[in-house]
C-alpha cells in the first residue's frame, strides 16, 4: 500500500503522453457499448501511475497486469454490486399496527382502487392519449399582437450607433430576412449585435409600414434586463412600453411591446403552450447561441419544426463565437453574416514563452534539465552507431575502443533512466545485475553491433539464458535491447531465437526506433519480414494502436524547455507559483494596464489571493494594485468597484472564474493570464452520479478570454499552457445536453412532439443529439417517479409536473406536500434546491470553519442538510423583519440576494398551485388547511422521501459504510452538516472520522439530492435521514407488481406444516424495486402493503381530480399516515424540532436578484 501511495505521488509526465491517455480515456467514457480499453506495454511505470491516478479521479478502474516488460494496463468501467448482505428490517409498533387495522377494516381497499393501482396493461391503454395540461400555467409571454412600430430617437446616442461595428452590416442583415427564414449572425463582442439588429427590424418595419412583435432570448436574466433597459434608453423610451422583458419572476411588458428580452426558458414554457404562441410573433432572435445551454439546444428543435408551420416567422441567431457551419447543415444552408468587432490585436504568449520571458525555474527543473542534457548525450552516442551501418567485417575493431570510449564518459550511472518520450519497462522493474555483469552485458552489445560476429551473438544469448538475464536487456547508455541490434545487424537465426524467448516489440532505443525499426532502418528485409509476421501469429499490441494527437511544431530549445517544465509538474494543477511570477513580470516591468487572470474555481482564486497577499510589499515597490476577485457565490462589499477605471499609479488585478469570459466586462483589462482550466458539470447516465472537474477550456473559450485583452488597447494574453495542447484542445465546449441530466427536457418532449412520437427519437433531432442511452435512462427515471407510464404517456402526476416550473423530482415533492398537509416547510426547500444554495463561500480559507459551524447549526440537530435551508431561511426572515438582515447574513454566511430570489419563487410555486386547483381561497383545502401537518417533521420528511426517490442511500452497519443502488464508497460532503468538522486533513482521519459518523447514525436510510464524484469516493449533497417505514410507504412505484409480497425460499423441506407456519416470522420479503427490499413479518408486510395502496389511491384521486374537496375517507387516510409514520420517527429516538411550520412573514421584495445564478454554473465549486 504505501508503494502505491508513492507511486502514485509522482505523475508528472511528458505533454504528448498526457494528451494521447487523456483523448483515450474520453473516447472510451463517451462510448456506452466500450467497457475497457488496454493500453501497450510499451508505457512506463510513471505513466501507468498517471493513468491509474486518472481513473480514479474519473470514477473507473484500472488494473495493471503482467509482469517485466510484458506489463499491461487496462482501464474498465465500474459495474460491481451495491448490495449488503444482511436484509433491511422493518419493524411495525404496536400501536402504527392497530392504526393500519383499524384503517383497513373502517375503509378497505375498493374494486376501483385495487383495478386504479395495478401495472398498466396494453388493452388498458387508452387510444386518446393527448396531452391534457393546465392552460393557466404560468411563466409564458404575454398573448400581444404585432404592430406597427411608433420608434422614437435619443439624438444623443445617433452617432455612437453608427459607430458600432454591426452598423455596417445593417443592410446585409435586414437582405437576408428579405430572402431567408433563418439568419445566422456571428459577431464579435462589442460589436453591438444585441442591442441593434432588433432595433434595425423594428426600423425596417416602420419604413415598409408593416406590424412586427420580436422575441430576443438571453442565458442569463442579467442580461435580458440590462440589455432591454438599454434599448429603451437609446429609444427615449420608459421600460415597459414598446420595449420590455420578461424573465423568472419579473415582467416589464404592456400590450403594445414590440421587443421582449427574456430567457431561453420563458420562450421554452411559451412554445410548450401551443402553437397557437408563435402565430403572433414575427422574428425570434436567439442570442448567445454559442453557450449552447440545455434549453437553447432543446429550443432550436422546437423551433425548427415550427418554421414549417409558420413559414412567416423569422429565426435570428447570435453569437460571438461559434461554429456556423453545424447551424447552416441543421437549418438547411441558412444564411450567414460576419460582424467584425472593435478589439485591439492581442499577442498571444503559450507557456513555452512564458517560461523564457521570466526564467522560471525550479530545483527540480533543474535536476530534470541536468538529466536531459545526459540523455541527450547518449542520444549522439546511438547517433554514432546508426548514421552509417557498420560493415560485417573484423576493420570495425579499430573503432571499437573509440565509440565505446565515448559512450563511457556516460555510463556510470548504474541504470540508466528512461529518456525522454521512450516508451519502454520502467526502471523499477528492471533486475539490478551485479556492475560486472552489466558491464559485460554492454560490452556484449556494443560488440555485436559493432562487429557483427555470431559468438558476439552467441555470448549473449549465453548470458542471457545462463545468468537469469531479461531478454529485454536494455544497454545502460543507448537503451538498445539484444533484438535490436541483432535486426538491426540481420542476425536472423539470433532474432528468431530472441523472439521465441518473448522479447518486447515495444521497446524503444534512446532514438525511439524498435526493433522493427533497426531492421528497417538498416535495410534488413528478411528480419523485418520476420517480425511483422512473429507480430501477425501472436496478434502483438503495438504501438500503432496508440491514441493520436496532435504535435506542434516546437523548435528544440522550447520543446527542451517544455518537457522539463512538463516532467516535474502536473498541468492538471493550476501551477500558482508561476503564475505569481508571470504577475510579478507583468506588475514590473510592462506599461500600465488591468491584469485579469481566469481560474477554475474557488479554491483557486482563494489560494491565488493569499499568494499575492503574501507578496504584497514587492509587488508594491514597483506600482500600487488592488485586488478583485469576481465569483458568483463569493459576496464581496467591492465587487461592483472592479468596473470602475484605477486612479493613477494603481493597477488593478482580478482574479475570475469564467464569469469573465462572455457575461461582463472590464473595459481597462490590458493583461489576461489564462490558466486553460474551467469547472464544469457533468453528469453520468448510467451511475447517476454528477462530477464538478476542472477542464480544459476549448479553443473557442480561449480566444473569447484573449478577446477580454483588446477592449481598449492592444493587448497581451499569456497561456499558462503549450501550444500543442491548445491545437489539441475542443473546438467548442462540450453542449450543456451532452453532459447533464434530461429528465426535465424529456418531460417538456410531451408538450412540443407531435403524438406518439419517442422521447429519444425526438431528442436524436437535437443539433447534436445525447445518445440513446442517456435519452433513455432519463425516461426510465420519469417512468420510476411515476412521472411516465410504460408507454412513455404522461401520467395523473406527470401531467402536473409538466405545469410546474422546477424539476420533476421536485415539483413530486411538492405535490406530495400538498396532499400531507405540509406545504409551507417543502415550499422553502423546493425552492432552495431549485435556484441555488443561499449560504455563500466564505472569501477566506480560514472563515471555512466558522461557515461550516454556521450551517451545523442550522441543522437543529436533526441529521438533516434541508432542515438547515428551512432554518436558515426562516431566520432571515426574522433578521430581516426587526432590521438586522445584514449583520445575520455577514454572520451566517448567507446570501440575502438567494434568499430575496427564494420568496418570488415561493409566490410563483404558490399561485402555479392556486392556478391548478390544489390550494383553495377558503375552507377545506385552503392554505390554512394544507399547513396543518407542517409542524410534523416527520411528514415533511416523508414529502422529501417521495421526491428525491430513487436517491436513496442505505447504512452497511457491517462495514460502516454508506452504499446507493450503484455505488459502494458513498460519503458524505464536505458542506453536508451530517459530516463531523475534522481536526487533521490526513487521509486515515477522515476515514476515521467517516466511519464515526455512519456508526453514529440512529436510522438505516438517508435520501439526498445530488452526488458528486471525488476519485474514488462519491460524495453526497443536502442530506437527509429518513426512517425505514418512511422508505417502504414512500418509495418505489405507486403501481406495484404482483411479487411486491413473497416468502422466502430457504424453508427446509423436512419441516412439517406447523413448523414453517411458525417460522413465517422474518421470512418475508416486501420488494419495492431491484434493490428496496425488506425483510419482515407476513403480518407486518400486508399491513404496510394496505396503507400504501390507500395513500397511493388518495394521491391518484387528488392528481386527477385537484379541485374536488377532500372526503372524510381521504382525511382518515391521512391522520392514519401521519400517526404511523409520527410513531415510527418516534422508535428512533429522532429528534422533533418545534417552529419549522411557521407560516412566512409577508415580505415586499421589491428586487429580484437578476444578477443571480443557478448552481449549474461551471464555476461552481465546493468546499
Amino acid at each position: 500500500m504505501p508503494r502505491r501511495k508513492k507511486m502514485f505521488s509522482k505523475t508528472a509526465i511528458g505533454e504528448d503522453t498526457r494528451i494521447a491517455v487523456n483523448l483515450t480515456i474520453k473516447k472510451l467514457m463517451d462510448t456506452p457499448e466500450q467497457k475497457e480499453f488496454e493500453f501497450p506495454s510499451s508505457y512506463t511505470a510513471e505513466e501507468r501511475a498517471y493513468i491509474h491516478k486518472l481513473c480514479i479521479d474519473l470514477g473507473l478502474k484500472s488494473k495493471s497486469r503482467g509482469k517485466g516488460a510484458n506489463r499491461f494496463l487496462t482501464v474498465y468501467k465500474r459495474e460491481g454490486s451495491s448490495i449488503i448482505q444482511s436484509d433491511a428490517i422493518v419493524k411495525l409498533q404496536k400501536p402504527s399496527k392497530q392504526i393500519i387495522i383499524n384503517l383497513i377494516q373502517k375503509f378497505p381497499l375498493n374494486a376501483k382502487e385495487r383495478q386504479d393501482l395495478l401495472p398498466p396493461t396494453e388493452r388498458e391503454r387508452t387510444l386518446d392519449n393527448e396531452t391534457i395540461t393546465n392552460t393557466k400555467a404560468m411563466g409564458r409571454l404575454n398573448n400581444s399582437i404585432p404592430q406597427v412600430p411608433q420608434l422614437k430617437t435619443n439624438p444623443d446616442l445617433v452617432n455612437f450607433r453608427k459607430n458600432l461595428t454591426v452598423f455596417n452590416s445593417r443592410n446585409k442583415i435586414l437582405e437576408a430576412l428579405e430572402t431567408s427564414q433563418v439568419v445566422v449572425v456571428g459577431g464579435e463582442t462589442g460589436s453591438g449585435k444585441t442591442t441593434q439588429v432588433p432595433q434595425y427590424i423594428l426600423e425596417n418595419c416602420q419604413e415598409k409600414n408593416q406590424a412586427c412583435r420580436i422575441i430576443c432570448t438571453q442565458p442569463r436574466r442579467l442580461s435580458a434586463v440590462s440589455i432591454a433597459e438599454r434599448v429603451a434608453f437609446e429609444r427615449s423610451e420608459n421600460i415597459g412600453q414598446t420595449f420590455g422583458y420578461q424573465i423568472r419572476l419579473e415582467s416589464r411588458v404592456a400590450p403594445k411591446t414590440l421587443l421582449t428580452y427574456c430567457t431561453n426558458g420563458v420562450l421554452l414554457r411559451t412554445l410548450m403552450g401551443g402553437d397557437s404562441a408563435l402565430a403572433t410573433i414575427t422574428h425570434i432572435i436567439i442570442d448567445e447561441i454559442h453557450e449552447r445551454d440545455r434549453f437553447c439546444d432543446f429550443l432550436l428543435i422546437g423551433l425548427k419544426e415550427a418554421l414549417n408551420k409558420f413559414r412567416t416567422l423569422k429565426l435570428i441567431l447570435m453569437s460571438a463565437t461559434m461554429d456556423t457551419s453545424i447551424f447552416v447543415k441543421y437549418f438547411n444552408q441558412c444564411s450567414v453574416i460576419n460582424v467584425p468587432g472593435r478589439c485591439y490585436d492581442v499577442d498571444v504568449y503559450y507557456l513555452e514563452d512564458i517560461l523564457k520571458i521570466t526564467g522560471y525555474m525550479t530545483k527540480q527543473m533543474l535536476i530534470k534539465r541536468a538529466e536531459f542534457i545526459n540523455k541527450n548525450e547518449q542520444k549522439k552516442v546511438l547517433e554514432s552507431w546508426t548514421q552509417s551501418a557498420p560493415s560485417k567485417n573484423k576493420k570495425n575493431k579499430k573503432n571499437l575502443s573509440k565509440i565505446t570510449a565515448a559512450a563511457g564518459a556516460n555510463a556510470s550511472a548504474p541504470v540508466a533512466l528512461p529518456i525522454l518520450g521512450q516508451k519502454n519497462i520502467s526502471v523499477v522493474e528492471k533486475i539490478e545485475l551485479e556492475p560486472w555483469l552489466r558491464d559485460e552485458m554492454d560490452k556484449n552489445i556494443s560488440d555485436a553491433w559493432l562487429c557483427g560476429e555470431q559468438e558476439n551473438f552467441s555470448q549473449l544469448l549465453h548470458l542471457i539464458m545462463s545468468e537469469n538475464i531479461s531478454v529485454d536487456y536494455q544497454h545502460s547508455t543507448t537503451s538498445v535491447t539484444p533484438l535490436m541490434v541483432s535486426a538491426g545487424r540481420g542476425c536472423i537465426n539470433t532474432t528468431e531465437q530472441l523472439l521465441n524467448l518473448g522479447a518486447n516489440l515495444n521497446i524503444r532505443a534512446s532514438n525511439e526506433w524498435t526493433a522493427l525499426d533497426w531492421a528497417k532502418n538498416m535495410n534488413e528485409i528478411e528480419c523485418a519480414e520476420l517480425i511483422e509476421s512473429y507480430m501477425k501469429s501472436y496478434s502483438c499490441n503495438y504501438d500503432n494502436n496508440s491514441p493520436q494527437y496532435t504535435d506542434g511544431v516546437l523548435s528544440d530549445e522550447d520543446k527542451l524547455l517544455l518537457d522539463i517544465y512538463q516532467n516535474t509538474f502536473d498541468d492538471a494543477n493550476v501551477d500558482y507559483d508561476l503564475m505569481l511570477t508571470l504577475v510579478f513580470h507583468i506588475h514590473s516591468k510592462m506599461p500600465p494596464g488591468a491584469i485579469l487572470i481566469f481560474l477554475s474555481g474557488y479554491d483557486d482564486i482563494v489560494t491565488m489571493r493569499d499568494k499575492i497577499e503574501l507578496e504584497e510589499r514587492s509587488l508594491s515597490q514597483s506600482m500600487k494594485y488592488n485586488l478583485f476577485v469576481l465569483h458568483s457565490n463569493m459576496q464581496t462589499s467591492d465587487q461592483k468597484r472592479v468596473f470602475r477605471p484605477s486612479p493613477p499609479g494603481v493597477r488593478k488585478i482580478i482574479l475570475s472564474t469564467n464569469i469573465a469570459e462572455t457575461s461582463i466586462t472590464i473595459d481597462d483589462v490590458v493583461y489576461v493570464i489564462d490558466s486553460g482550466k474551467v469547472k464544469e458539470k457533468s453528469f453520468d447516465a448510467m451511475s447517476g452520479v454528477c462530477s464538478l472537474t476542472s477542464n480544459w477550456i476549448s479553443q473557442a473559450c480561449a480566444n473569447q478570454r484573449k478577446g477580454r485583452a483588446g477592449r481598449c488597447q492592444k493587448g497581451i494574453c499569456y497561456r499558462l499552457f503549450s501550444s500543442n495542447r491548445y491545437a489539441n484542445m475542443q473546438k467548442y465546449q462540450t453542449p450543456e445536453i451532452l453532459r447533464l441530466p434530461l429528465q426535465e427536457l424529456c418531460l417538456f418532449t410531451k408538450h412540443l412532439a407531435p403524438g406518439n412520437t419517442p422521447i429519444a427519437e425526438y431528442l436524436d433531432r437535437a443539433l447534436e443529439p445525447p445518445s440513446n442511452v442517456v435519452s433513455r435512462n432519463a425516461v426510465q427515471l420519469l417512468k420510476s417517479i411515476d412521472a411516465l407510464d410504460a408507454w412513455e404517456d404522461l401520467t395523473e402526476l406527470g401531467v402536473h409536473l409538466l405545469d410546474l416550473p422546477v424539476e420533476p423530482r421536485l415539483g413530486k415533492m411538492l405535490l406530495y406536500s400538498v396532499v400531507l398537509k405540509c406545504i409551507d416547510p417543502i415550499l422553502t426547500i423546493v425552492c432552495s434546491l431549485a435556484y441555488k444554495d443561499p449560504f455563500i463561500l466564505p472569501s477566506r480559507p480560514c472563515e471555512k470553519r466558522a461557515a461550516s459551524i454556521a450551517r451545523k447549526k442550522f441543522s437543529s440537530d436533526s441529521y438533516s442538510d434541508h432542515m438547515t435551508l428551512l432554518r436558515a431561511f426562516q431566520a432571515w426572515q426574522q433578521a430581516r423583519s426587526s432590521g438586522r438582515e445584514r449583520q445575520f447574513c455577514e454572520k451566517n454566511f448567507i446570501s440575502s440576494a438567494v434568499m430575496e430570489m427564494i420568496v418570488g419563487m415561493r409566490s410563483q410555486l404558490l399561485g402555479q398551485l392556486r392556478a391548478s386547483g390544489f390550494v383553495r381561497a377558503r375552507g377545506s383545502g385552503d392554505i390554512r388547511d394544507l399547513n396543518c401537518n407542517s409542524e410534523n417533521w416527520s411528514i415533511v420528511k416523508a414529502c422529501l422521501a417521495a421526491g428525491l426517490y430513487p436517491n436513496l442511500i442505505r447504512v452497511d452497519r457491517d462495514f460502516s459504510q454508506m452504499r446507493t443502488q450503484k455505488e459502494t464508497k458513498v460519503r458524505f460532503h464536505p458542506s453536508s452538516t451530517l459530516r463531523d468538522l475534522e481536526k487533521s486533513s490526513t487521509t486515515s482521519s477522515q476515514s476515521q472520522s467517516h466511519c464515526s459518523n455512519v456508526s453514529t447514525l440512529p436510522a438505516d436510510w438517508l435520501v439526498y439530492e445530488e452526488m458528486s464524484r471525488a476519485g474514488r469516493f462519491c460524495h453526497v449533497k443536502t442530506v437527509t435521514l429518513i426512517n425505514p417505514m418512511t422508505v417502504a410507504l414512500f418509495s418505489g412505484p405507486s403501481r406495484l407488481a404482483m411479487d411486491t409480497i413473497y416468502e422466502t425460499e430457504s424453508m427446509p423441506e423436512s419441516e412439517s406444516d406447523s413448523e414453517a407456519e411458525d417460522s413465517r416470522e422474518g421470512m418475508t420479503i416486501l420488494k419495492l424495486d431491484d434493490w428496496v427490499v425488506f425483510k419482515m413479518e407476513f403480518e407486518t408486510a400486508r399491513l404496510i402493503l394496505n396503507l400504501r395502496q390507500k395513500w397511493n389511491a388518495l394521491f391518484l384521486r387528488r392528481m386527477k381530480a385537484p379541485t374536488k374537496p377532500m372526503t372524510p375517507l381521504d382525511e382518515q387516510v391521512i391522520k392514519a399516515i401521519v400517526s404511523v409514520i409520527t410513531n415510527e420517527e418516534q422508535a428512533f429516538d429522532l429528534s422533533q424540532p418545534t417552529g419549522i411550520g411557521q407560516r412566512p412573514r409577508p415580505l415586499i421584495v421589491d428586487y429580484y436578484p437578476a444578477n443571480a445564478r443557478r448552481t449549474d454554473d461551471v464555476e461552481q465549486e465546493t468546499f
